[in-house]
């Protein structure tokens, strides 16, 4: 749509009407006469069209960014949001459908069997008295301890001062948004990023800038250009495995991102969820910039998500802030899941998982590269997910439909998008979502199937 065809239709009176003015855009969003991608018009037009000072165009502008509907693009407008309307939950919302899951990454539950039975014997001889009291809200230090050795895995080299355990990955990326930025903070993300991060950055009113993304990953020119134009105050990525492209960023690229960072003084999230699915020798960005980088060192989706226990390496000069955070939001992760999770890794059993589960999951790789011949995919050998760049004809949005009326939940690239500029017609397929390889190439070949009746019927799909 040109900028010169939206003429709002405002009630006035009723409330204020910049109030007034958001609630119009986000009902022509929802009804369609907006649609993703749309550039509205300038503000000084608008204002003159509706026939209000240019501060109310401003407010509803603002608000209507807040909840996630429009994005502006420094000297080129603003425009709709790619993913408005889109649901952005990672987890399938209606259970009575009997789907193959293959949208949520889940973490292997079959394997997961093995850890409750070395969860189940652990239980036998723990401390439980002082295990269910209090403890300091950074954790215990003898856990924090276990937390850095755990960390050096990955290489990360951290003292257990600096290491806070939180109850999962989710609760450390909120505490760093809550206590290392105020609304209207801009932080730099790829163009297709995790959603939780986008629904946490909307709760706490901050900007995400989207920066494009190559096949190495984000595009340190394109981190360049934000840093000296959008007032760039911190940077999230995921360097190893992606979500949800897959790619993992060469060290050079990290090398160069790490430049960026420290030039422009940037706060960095790294956030490694699934950095053990992939090349277990890369070097994190945030080793390049210590005295910057928060490494979150999740453990959901290796040792199960019922643990919610991540060891986060915080620099100094943040530690005291997110230690508060913590204390305010949560007070402390569990003090029993905790000692669990460090008993496994002490006992050199969490390894074993480790190495089980990038087994497994070479398998079904192995499985969905052959199903899939043909098509564009992207991958790592050992990764939970893959990310299918769709054929001619398809849009994200139609295949995961389709998909799912075919009995398959897949997630649509829209899902992951951030700003306005439209989506790649991609989906991301969970391996690790199945319970059985059995039960994941059943769905995969659904898959097929859909993509096949697609080449065969445009009609279908456009």
């Amino acid at each position: 749509m040109m900028s010169n065809e939206w003429n709002p239709t405002i009630e006035i009176g009723k409330k204020p009407l910049y109030i007034a003015l958001a609630d119009a855009l986000e009902s022509d969003i929802n009804s369609g006469i907006l649609k993703p991608g749309d550039k509205l018009p300038p503000q000084r037009e608008l204002a003159d069209l509706i026939g209000v000072n240019l501060s109310t165009v401003t407010r509803a502008l603002r608000v209507c960014e807040l909840k996630g509907l429009i994005s502006g693009v420094v000297g080129r407008g603003t425009f709709v949001a790619a993913d408005v309307k889109v649901s952005l939950s990672l987890i399938s919302q209606d259970k009575t459908l009997n789907l193959i899951e293959m949208g949520q990454v889940l973490p292997l539950y079959g394997i997961n069997k093995v850890t409750a039975r070395m969860v189940k014997d652990s239980l036998q001889d723990m401390d439980m008295e002082r295990l269910i009291r209090y403890s300091e809200p950074a954790g215990y230090f003898n856990n924090r301890v276990i937390g850095a050795e755990w960390l050096k895995r990955f290489n990360i080299n951290a003292s257990a001062e600096e290491i806070l355990i939180t109850p999962g990955s989710q609760n450390a990326i909120a505490i760093c948004l809550l206590t290392l930025f105020d609304p209207g903070d801009r932080i730099a993300v790829d163009s297709l990023t995790y959603p939780g991060l986008k629904t946490l950055a909307a709760l706490h009113g901050i900007r995400l800038v989207p920066i494009e993304m190559t096949s190495e990953g984000m595009s340190p020119q394109g981190l360049l250009n934000a840093c000296k134009n959008e007032g760039i105050k911190g940077i999230y990525l995921m360097p190893e495995v992606q979500n949800p492209t897959t790619i993992s960023m060469t060290q050079n690229i990290r090398e160069q991102i790490a430049d960026i960072i420290r030039k422009y003084n940037l706060i960095l999230i790294e956030d490694d969820a699934y950095g053990y699915t992939g090349n277990l020798e890369s070097v994190p960005i945030s080793a390049y910039v210590p005295n910057q980088g928060i490494y979150v060192g999740g453990t959901s989706k290796l040792l199960g998500p019922g643990f919610r226990i991540s060891f986060v390496r915080v620099p100094e000069p943040y530690i005291e802030s997110m230690e508060k955070g913590l204390l305010n939001t949560t007070w402390m992760a569990s003090p029993i899941t905790a000692e669990l999770v460090t008993r496994l890794i002490v006992t050199g059993k969490a390894d074993a998982i480790m190495e089980d589960k990038r087994k497994e999951a070479r398998k079904r790789n192995e499985s969905a590269l052959k199903i899939l011949s043909g098509y564009d995919i992207v991958n790592r050998p050992c990764g939970f997910f893959q990310w299918l760049i769709l054929p001619t004809g398809w849009m994200g949005r139609e295949f995961e439909l389709f998909a799912r009326e075919a009995g398959v939940q897949v997630f649509c690239a829209d899902k992951f998008a951030v700003g306005s500029n439209p989506a790649p017609s991609a989906v991301r397929i969970s391996l690790s979502g199945p319970d059985t390889i059995e039960e994941l190439e059943k769905g995969l070949d659904i898959l097929k199937n859909v993509l096949q009746k697609g080449y065969q019927n445009h009609t279908i799909i456009i």
